[in-house]
């Protein structure tokens, strides 16, 4: 599965941000398509709606498919949304589909040139990402750090324990420049990267989609043990 969010920040056109993403997987699936391949599994594209808004697109397709999580209780927490209340609600319940996903590839951060991937902490994942990103070597795409990377949607997969990865992009001027800015307009992407970006994707796609090697998940997450370093257990109490 791959995605990127379709929405907009209010200042600008919100080509950077993230319409150079949502264009590329746009493109990734007209490739695979115009190839006329027939891949052992489901790819599956997703253009997300709310990120901007605290992932909301991402977040409702989790319920609808991934795993459930109940109401905190914390009336602010539950209004909040589910960026803020993901945090505090347990048990998670994982759905039929859970186990399904193979692998989720995030495209968020602008129009630059893809570089690899982000391993999103999961370092047993790191040698099957790299032997799907080899034959892109060539185009630069090849690294794969170990390094987790936040606010956009593949966190939402990242916190059940889904192998879920975002591309490793060039920054260009996103963060600089572009980022939530009135400057974040059409004449900021950049048509060669992006064609780049939506090669990588597609054959990345592909290669897991045809592969028996299986990316290692994480662990799915519970409620942490209350850890007061200030309070201590009588030892006499049972």
């Amino acid at each position: 599965m791959a995605g990127a969010h379709l929405d907009s920040w209010v200042a600008g056109d919100g080509a950077a941000d993230n319409g150079a993403g949502s264009a590329v997987v746009v493109e990734a699936a007209r490739i695979l398509s115009s190839l006329g391949t027939r891949p052992r599994r489901t790819i599956r594209f997703a253009l997300w709606s709310g990120e901007e808004q605290g992932l909301l697109g991402s977040y409702d397709y989790v319920a609808r498919h991934l795993a459930t999580r109940p109401p905190t209780g914390d009336a602010e927490l539950d209004t909040a949304g589910p960026y803020f209340s993901s945090r505090a609600a347990f048990p998670i319940t994982p759905l039929p589909g859970c186990r399904d996903l193979k692998v989720y590839l995030n495209l968020g951060n602008g129009s630059g040139k893809v570089r690899g991937l982000y391993a999103e902490g999961n370092v047993a994942a790191v040698p099957v990402l790299k032997g799907w990103l080899a034959p892109y070597a060539s185009l630069g795409a090849g690294a794969v750090v170990a390094k987790p990377t936040g606010s956009t949607d593949h966190v939402v997969m990242v916190k059940l324990g889904l192998p879920a990865y975002q591309f490793i992009q060039d920054p260009l001027d996103y963060e600089s420049t572009v980022h939530h800015s009135n400057a974040d307009t059409f004449d900021h992407l950049r048509p060669d990267d992006l064609r780049q970006a939506a090669a990588v994707m597609a054959g990345v796609l592909l290669s897991a989609a045809n592969s028996e090697k299986t990316v290692p998940g994480n662990v799915v997450p519970g409620r942490a043990d209350d850890s007061d370093p200030f309070r201590y257990k009588d030892p006499s109490a049972d």
